[in-house]
């Protein structure tokens, strides 16, 4: 569990490093626009994004605040768009995007089932995230609640994403000691495991 917690730390900081200098050149501006974006079908590094701005956050580079709020706003406004394309011509248009039917088929599937659901825990799945706008809006699903249970779930994702991603670096360093402080006793568990298994197979084949 900690070397799998190491490489996800490993990981997070490979994808600060990658994307540091071009959020210190563009700004929020860049967050919102990938964030918006996702909301009507354009693959794009959105969370990713809003997670090394948190962790940019933490370091002092931007207000957590401001891009929190940025974030949200900008992600309400791309799943809005999203809804209205779909709501406007939407299967005209899905039939333009590199979309799989059968896929395309089951998110329409979903939507009618579980069309408000979907649309509060959409950002957290990726290719939902990108297709369920458009889905709800062809399935004409009301624009109040829409813009309410889209917003909610615009606030869960960006609070989840971004708060999460800001105290992670705000205490980076102790858990990384958490982490390398832990590392051996992880190992003196496997290998108790490892052998209590093997006592375990061992006294089983006795048995029979």
């Amino acid at each position: 569990m900690t070397g799998e917690m190491a490489e996800i730390s490993q990981h997070i900081l490979a994808e600060v490093n990658r994307f540091e200098p071009l959020l210190l050149h563009y700004g929020l501006l860049l967050i919102m626009l990938a964030v918006a974006v996702e909301g009507f079908g354009i693959p794009a590094p959105g969370q990713t994004l809003l997670v090394v701005g948190a962790i940019l956050a933490a370091r002092g580079k931007f207000d957590i605040t401001t891009l929190l709020l940025s974030a949200w706003v900008a992600t309400i406004i791309g799943n809005l768009i999203g809804y209205y394309l779909g709501r406007l011509g939407g299967r005209k248009l899905l039939s333009h995007l590199p979309v799989n039917p059968a896929h395309l088929e089951r998110m329409e599937s979903l939507c009618q089932r579980h069309g408000i659901k979907l649309v509060l825990v959409a950002r957290f799945i990726d290719g939902v995230r990108q297709l369920s706008n458009f889905l709800v809006g062809m399935l004409e699903m009301p624009p109040t609640a829409f813009l309410l249970m889209t917003s909610i779930g615009a606030a869960l994702w960006v609070g989840a994403w971004g708060l999460g991603a800001y105290e992670l670096g705000r205490n980076f360093h102790q858990i990384a000691l958490g982490f390398a402080y832990l590392k051996p006793y992880t190992w003196a568990a496997s290998l108790l495991a490892v052998l209590l298994m093997a006592i375990y197979l061992f006294r089983r084949k006795q048995d029979r």
